[in-house]
């Protein structure tokens, strides 16, 4: 896992210019919302190949703002953070990522790295695993095919070492569970 990318396939980074400001109330209840059951994705610390646990490890949630999505998605990914540190601050943020990678005994901690993107449609999702708990973008009401791609993350979920976030902005009513933010 370590050594595995981002994702460049399928999602692609999301820039932090086109962002009006980097933190709102709704964008700390949206982070909240996608925090909740993503842990602790830790193993016994004397078995690494061990199952994973993970309360909740896939989620498609329905919001109305694409600003407040793509806020959160930078908030999570620590872009801000890198944005805002000198070099040696972004090397060391680098490697705190890499240990939380690592430390496979280790629960998820709130400031651990996710990996964040937009995808162009829920469809690209076919066959994804994520790495790192991920917050995955996504404008628009998914097509039959990408609701089916959807319901398959869910039920392949349960094998993931990961939590896996789907915002789906500005999809119809009664797409995903609908966050009022």
């Amino acid at each position: 896992m370590p050594l595995r990318r981002f994702d460049t396939t399928r999602l692609r980074a999301i820039p932090t210019t086109g962002v009006a400001a980097r933190r709102c109330p709704r964008t700390d209840k949206l982070v909240a919302a996608c925090r909740l059951g993503t842990g602790p994705a830790n193993r016994h610390w004397a078995d690494p190949a061990g199952p994973v646990r993970i309360e909740m490890p896939f989620g498609c949630y329905q919001v109305d703002d694409a600003e407040v999505a793509r806020r959160a998605a930078l908030q999570l990914d620590g872009s801000w953070a890198m944005a805002d540190a000198s070099l040696p601050g972004k090397l060391a943020i680098r490697a705190r990522a890499q240990w939380a990678d690592l430390a496979w005994w280790r629960a998820l901690q709130p400031g651990d790295a996710w990996d964040a993107g937009e995808a162009r449609d829920a469809g690209v999702l076919a066959g994804f695993e994520p790495r790192r708990t991920t917050l995955v973008v996504i404008a628009g009401t998914p097509d039959e095919a990408g609701l089916r791609t959807l319901a398959e993350l869910e039920r392949r979920a349960a094998g993931w070492k990961r939590a896996l976030r789907v915002l789906l902005v500005g999809a119809a009513p009664g797409t995903a569970r609908h966050l009022p933010l």
